[in-house]
């Protein structure tokens, strides 16, 4: 099953290991919590994630692994991916706008095949 998230974030940075190891960061607002909790449906998955910038076409970001995703007390929601070098594309991470940015938030497509659980296991019928 294929389930994708689409969600307006802010862009909360990125980062670039040694060894090539990819984080990516998005704050989402209390408006988008619901997607945020659909994004958990992800875990364990590749996660192919575009993003949209107002009045451009969507860009590829790449693919990335949910590494963390945080809920505070006010319903908003920190989004953490990591990734691989060679599957990250960095020209376009660059274009996204940071948070001093006149538009700061944009839309993000999250997109991952995501095996369904037949619940079969532990029934006993």
């Amino acid at each position: 099953m294929q389930v994708k998230v689409k969600e307006v974030v802010k862009f909360g940075g990125n980062s670039l290991s040694r060894n090539g190891s990819v984080n990516i960061t998005f704050d989402a607002g209390y408006s988008e919590l619901v997607e945020s909790v659909k994004a958990l449906q992800m875990l364990n998955n590749d996660v192919t994630i575009k993003a949209k910038l107002p009045g451009e076409k969507a860009m590829m970001l790449g693919t990335f692994r949910i590494k963390q995703i945080q809920f505070d007390g006010d319903g908003d929601s920190r989004l953490k991916f990591n990734g691989l070098r060679d599957f990250v594309e960095f020209n376009n991470i660059n274009k996204l706008p940071l948070s001093t940015d006149e538009t700061s938030e944009f839309q993000v497509l999250m997109v991952a095949d995501v095996e369904e659980d037949d619940g079969e296991e532990g029934d006993d019928e």
